[in-house]
């Protein structure tokens, strides 16, 4: 069966590479740099991983991220940003608890496909 992943980052080109390489490696994908939209997906579907960028308007990457996980808890939530931001999110304990992982830009995309490869994996 083929995992889904949402993947939602405010700069459009990110966004779509992303989704790109996850669906050549056999994932089903919905993808969107609008965070009002995500908001609407997430409501409307289940997904296995998420991958959220952290600075975003109107939503954030932390909003979606409780979002996901009120409705999903099991889903896997993957945040992603600048180092700052990463310190800032680092340092706010219940964020860490909720998150599988911290990625800081800039990044290496075939990275990031093993980490949620192996996360969701092994579920």
């Amino acid at each position: 069966m083929h995992k889904k992943i949402l993947i939602v980052d405010d700069y459009e080109s990110i966004c779509n590479s992303l989704a790109m390489l996850f669906r050549e490696d056999g994932y089903l994908v919905d993808n969107t740099s609008d965070s009002s939209e995500a908001a609407l997906l997430i409501k409307k579907n289940r997904y296995d991983a998420c991958v959220f960028d952290y600075k975003m308007k109107p939503l954030t990457g932390i909003d979606l991220l409780k979002m996901v996980k009120n409705k999903d808890p099991g889903c896997s939530v993957f945040i992603i940003s600048g180092v700052l931001s990463i310190e800032l999110i680092s340092a706010d304990k219940s964020v860490v608890s909720l998150a599988t992982g911290l990625i800081t830009k800039p990044f290496d995309a075939e990275e990031l496909l093993k980490k949620i490869a192996a996360v969701l994996y092994i579920l």
